[in-house]
């Protein structure tokens, strides 16, 4: 089909899918493994949290309001079910001027920050608003990107 036709699954199907995904891969030896997961606190975020060895988690924000409230709700989950929060990315936060090199901050300044601090968990980095990963990501080629924030972001996650 094309890719406009939506993928109709509810809870079991879905709990299936994810389980099956991580059992039924090899694997081989792994030494990390990164889940990119639906934002929320639905059937994956619980099956994933339920039935992998999870170490740990970076739980990732932008600075609308909405957002705010569902971080929150991912937060609280993620007590709740005893999975440690590494911390807390805050993507498109700002975006750098070419013409004149002043940083601006279209959805408001610190709101990563401020749920950072509500729940004493580190903000590891804000990230950029950029067209150029936005460019790679929609081509395909997200392993290209050459950026000094996302190598820090890496390699602080990697210690923690």
């Amino acid at each position: 089909k094309d890719e406009t036709t939506p993928i109709l699954w509810r809870g079991a199907l879905i709990t299936k899918a994810v389980t099956d995904f991580w059992t039924e891969v090899n694997w081989q030896e792994l030494d990390l493994m990164v889940l990119d997961m639906p934002p929320g606190t639905g059937d994956i975020a619980m099956t994933v949290f339920q039935s992998l060895p999870i170490t740990g988690i970076v739980i990732v924000t932008s600075p609308q309001d909405l957002v705010s409230m569902i971080v929150s709700k991912a937060v609280e989950m993620a007590n709740k079910m005893n999975v440690p929060i590494i911390g807390i990315i805050e993507n498109f936060s700002y975006f750098v001027c070419d013409e004149c090199d002043k940083v601006h901050y279209p959805f408001g300044q610190n709101k990563g920050q401020s749920i950072a601090e509500k729940y004493n968990i580190p903000l590891l980095g804000q990230l950029p608003i950029n067209p150029i990963i936005n460019e790679l990501a929609d081509e395909g080629r997200i392993e290209e990107i050459e950026s000094e924030d996302f190598t820090w972001l890496v390699e602080t996650i990697m210690e923690a």
